[in-house]
C-alpha cells in the first residue's frame, strides 16, 4: 500500500543527501538533513475507535492480515496499543511510572484486556507491537483503541485522551445494531478532536443485503443530522472475511468482504491529502536551500574573479547595509511581543472568564441533579461518590475545553507568525538584494518557511488534593439524619465547584501565558539567527575571493571550474524538485 507515495518520499530525499553531501553551508546541511529526517520519520497514525463489540479489532487484524490482536464475546481491549513497522515481531509494555518490559505475543491479554488486567491494576500507559506488515511499512501507524460505551468508564476515558493525536480516526459502526445514542454523542466530540474520519459499517456477514443498506441508510442519516458531518461516506465490510481472506491468500474474498475499496480510499486520502501537504512542503523547502546555496556559489564565483581592490570594496559596502539593516529586525520583534500580548487579553482570557461563567452554573445545576439521583445513599457513601463526581467533571470540563482553546490559540498564533515570518522576509530580501545588486548577480529568492510548531500544546494538571471534599467528610462522618446530612453536603459541593473552577482557570490562564510566551521567544530567536546566519554565509562567499588572492597557491580557475560544476548539479535538482510541487 501507499508505493506511489514512498516513491516520491524516497526520490525526494535522495536529492536531499545530494545537497547535504555538495553544500558548503552548515546552515544548508543541517537544513537538508532535518527535512530528510522528518520525512524519515514522519507516522501517519490511525486511530481505530467505536463503540464496544462493533469488531475494531478483528477489523484490525484484517487490514495487517493476521491474527495478530486477541479478540473475544465480551468486552476485551482496555489499552491504548500501538502497531508500527519493525523486521520482526517485538512487543513492548509502557508502564505509567516510566519503565518498560518486552513480552511474547501470548502473554499479550495480560496487559491490553480488561480480564487479565481490570481497571488498568497494571498501571499501563501503552503497549507497541512492532510488526513486519506491508500495510505497516510506509509509515502508517494503527492505533486500537477502547471501546467506548461500555460498562468500563476508564475505557471510555483512555480512548477520549488519546484522540488528539491522531491523524485520521477509522469509526466502526456495526450493521445490526445500527448507530446508537452513545456512538452519536462520541461523534459529536470526534468531530472537533480529529481531522479526518473514515465511518465503517460492520459485520456485514451477520445481516441480509436488504438488512445491511437499511441500516446503512440510517446510520448516514443520523449521522449527518444529528453529528453535523457533510456528504458522509460509510464503507460496508466484514473484517471477518477480510482476515479469512488475506490469511488464505484469496484475493477474491478479499474483495469480496468489502475492504479493498476502504484500503483504496485510504490510500487516496494519504497521497491527495495529507501525504501530498508533508511531500510538496518538503520539496518546496529544498528548493529553497537548493537557491540559497546557488547563490552563495555564484557570489563566491564572482568574488573569485573581481580584482582585489574593487572586491574590498564592495564589500565594504555590503557591511554599511547589513549595519543599517539591524533596527528593522528590532522593530519586528517589538510587534510580535505586543500581538502576542494582545492575544492573551482579547482571546485567552476572554474565553477563560466566558467558561468560567457558563460552566460554573452548568456544574452547580449538576451538583443538584445528581443528588436528586443519590437521595437514598448513606451520607458517608454519598459524600465519597459526590468528591468523586466532582473530580471528574473538573477533569471532563477542562481537558474539552483545553482541546478546542488550543486549536484557537493556535490559529491566531499562526496568523501573528506569519506577519511576523513576512516582515523578517522583507528583510532578508532587502539583504540578498542589496548582495546580488553590489555584485552584479542574477537575484535568487530566498525565504524563511518555518511556521508554527506542530507539537503546540497547552497542558496543565487538573489533579487536586486527595480530599477535594475534605470538610463534607467531617460532616458525614457525624451522626447526622440523612436530609440534613445530604444538605450540608451538596452545599459544601457547591462552594467547592466553584473553588475549583475559579482555581483550574487561574492555571490555565498562567500556563497558557507561559507557552505563548516561550513559543514567541523561541520563533524570534530562530527567524533572526537565520537572517544572521545567512548574512555571515554571504560574507564568507565573497571573502573566498580574497582569501584565493592572497594565496599564491590557489589556482583561480580551478576553483571557478569548482563552483561552476556544483552550481550546474545543483540546477538539475532543482528542476526535479519543482517538478514535484508544480
Amino acid at each position: 500500500m501507499f508505493d506511489e507515495y514512498l516513491k516520491i518520499k524516497t526520490s525526494i530525499m535522495e536529492r536531499l543527501a545530494k545537497l547535504e553531501n555538495i553544500a558548503a553551508s552548515d546552515r544548508v546541511k543541517t537544513a537538508a538533513r532535518l527535512i530528510s529526517e522528518k520525512l524519515t520519520a514522519g507516522v501517519f497514525s490511525l486511530v481505530v475507535v467505536g463503540q464496544f463489540k462493533r469488531g475494531k479489532t478483528t477489523f484490525i487484524n484484517a487490514l495487517l492480515g493476521e491474527n495478530l490482536l486477541p479478540a473475544a464475546i465480551i468486552p476485551l481491549t482496555s489499552i491504548i496499543t500501538i502497531l508500527r513497522y519493525g523486521d520482526k515481531l517485538q512487543i513492548t509494555v509502557f508502564f505509567a511510572n516510566g519503565t518498560e518490559k518486552e513480552i511474547v505475543r501470548d502473554d499479550l491479554p495480560l496487559y491490553i484486556t480488561e480480564k487479565f488486567n481490570p481497571k488498568n491494576e497494571k498501571g499501563v500507559d501503552r503497549v507497541e507491537i512492532a510488526y513486519t506488515s506491508q500495510y505497516l511499512k510506509n509509515g502508517v501507524q494503527i492505533i486500537d483503541t477502547p471501546g467506548i460505551g461500555s460498562v468500563f468508564e476508564h475505557n471510555t476515558k483512555t480512548t477520549y485522551e488519546y484522540l488528539p493525536q491522531a491523524d485520521a480516526c477509522i469509526f466502526l459502526v456495526s450493521a445490526d445494531p445500527p448507530i446508537t445514542r452513545v456512538e452519536l454523542d462520541f461523534l459529536r466530540d470526534l468531530k472537533n478532536l480529529v481531522p479526518k474520519t473514515f465511518f465503517v459499517q460492520s459485520k456485514i456477514d451477520m445481516v441480509s443485503i436488504a438488512d445491511r443498506d437499511e441500516s446503512l441508510s440510517f446510520s448516514r442519516n443520523i449521522i449527518e443530522k444529528e453529528a453535523n458531518y457533510s456528504n458522509v461516506e460509510i464503507f460496508s465490510l466484514s473484517g471477518k472475511e477480510a482476515l479469512e481472506g488475506k490469511l488464505d491468500n484469496d484475493n477474491r474474498k478479499v474483495g469480496k468482504s468489502g475492504l479493498t475499496i476502504f484500503e483504496r480510499s485510504l490510500e487516496k486520502f494519504l497521497i491527495d491529502e495529507k501525504g501530498d501537504v508533508m511531500l510538496k512542503s518538503s520539496a518546496e523547502k529544498a528548493v529553497g536551500l537548493i537557491n540559497e546555496e546557488m547563490l552563495l556559489l555564484e557570489l563566491e564565483e564572482k568574488s573569485l574573479r573581481l580584482p582585489l581592490n574593487e572586491l574590498e570594496n564592495r564589500i565594504v559596502v555590503f557591511k554599511n547595509f547589513i549595519r543599517e539593516s539591524g533596527q528593522e529586525k528590532i522593530d519586528s520583534e517589538r510587534l510580535l511581543a505586543a500581538e502576542v500580548k494582545d492575544l492573551q487579553k482579547q482571546i485567552l482570557e476572554e474565553d477563560l472568564e466566558k467558561l468560567k461563567i457558563e460552566k460554573t452554573k452548568r456544574l452547580l445545576e449538576e451538583v443538584g441533579e445528581f443528588a436528586n439521583t443519590h437521595a437514598n445513599e448513606s451520607n458517608a457513601k454519598f459524600a465519597e461518590l459526590m468528591g468523586g463526581f466532582l473530580d471528574l467533571r473538573i477533569k471532563e470540563i477542562f481537558n474539552i475545553w483545553r482541546v478546542g482553546e488550543e486549536k484557537i490559540l493556535k490559529k491566531h498564533l499562526e496568523e501573528i507568525f506569519k506577519r511576523f515570518l513576512n516582515r523578517m522576509n522583507k528583510i532578508l530580501e532587502q539583504i540578498i538584494r542589496s548582495s546580488t545588486d553590489i555584485f552584479g548577480i542574477s537575484y535568487r529568492q530566498i525565504r524563511m518557511q518555518e511556521t508554527l510548531p506542530s507539537e503546540i500544546e497547552f497542558r496543565f494538571l487538573t489533579m487536586d488534593e486527595p480530599s477535594i471534599l475534605s470538610i463534607t467528610l467531617d460532616l458525614a462522618r457525624r451522626a447526622l439524619p440523612k436530609m440534613l446530612g445530604h444538605k450540608l453536603i451538596v452545599k459544601e459541593a457547591k462552594e467547592k465547584a466553584e473553588m475549583l473552577i475559579d482555581r483550574h482557570c487561574g492555571k490555565a490562564r498562567y500556563d497558557f501565558s507561559m507557552r505563548l510566551d516561550k513559543l514567541m521567544r523561541n520563533y524570534h530567536t530562530l527567524m533572526t539567527e537565520t537572517i544572521d546566519t545567512i548574512q555571515n554565509n554571504v560574507l564568507k562567499a565573497l571573502e573566498a575571493g580574497i582569501v584565493s588572492k592572497q594565496d599564491v597557491a590557489l589556482e583561480s580557475e580551478s576553483l571557478e571550474k569548482r563552483v561552476r560544476d556544483k552550481i550546474n548539479i545543483l540546477k538539475g535538482t532543482k528542476e526535479f524538485l519543482q517538478k514535484l510541487v508544480a
